[in-house]
């Protein structure tokens, strides 16, 4: 009888060990999997910053362009008026 009894202990403990050891691979296969998924969100995330950020400088570039285009246009304006204030007096 007592050696049944110790046989069951050290079954359970082998079991209680095993399911621990268990345990601990499935939780450690899970940070492995969250760190794996963090990092596909995080270069996601990067690509799409990136990509607006190559939308915002494309457009400021058209912008200031369109600036320059119309600040060129009234440059001779600007030029005679300035001349005919400076002759004019």
């Amino acid at each position: 009888m007592d050696q049944a009894r110790a046989d069951a202990r050290a079954r359970a403990q082998k079991l209680a060990a095993e399911a621990e050891r268990d345990g601990r691979a499935l939780l450690q296969k899970g940070k492995d999997a969250a760190a794996k998924a963090a990092a596909a969100e995080l270069e996601k995330a990067e690509a799409a910053a990136a990509k607006r950020r190559d939308e915002i400088l494309a457009q400021a570039a058209k912008d200031c362009g369109a600036l320059k285009k119309q600040a060129g246009s009234r440059m001779d304006k600007a030029t005679q008026a300035i001349l005919g204030r400076v002759v004019g007096k």
